[in-house]
């Protein structure tokens, strides 16, 4: 599963907002959701911050 994926089912599953991981990764909205919908990639510090956050939230529910 992609990260992309394993984003959108922690979002899907969990009914967490798109805003909170933005905030969370220090990004815009914008370049998250051009994330979400496979437009645009993330660095890697973003990737990163974003594989911590699924697996911490993954391990803390």
């Amino acid at each position: 599963m992609t990260l992309k994926e394993r984003t959108q089912t922690i979002i899907d599953e969990f009914g967490i907002k798109k805003s909170f991981i933005a905030k969370k990764l220090g990004i815009s909205n914008a370049l998250f959701s051009l994330f979400i919908n496979g437009k645009q990639p993330l660095q890697k510090p973003e990737i990163e911050k974003l594989e911590m956050f699924i697996e911490g939230y993954k391990t803390n529910t």
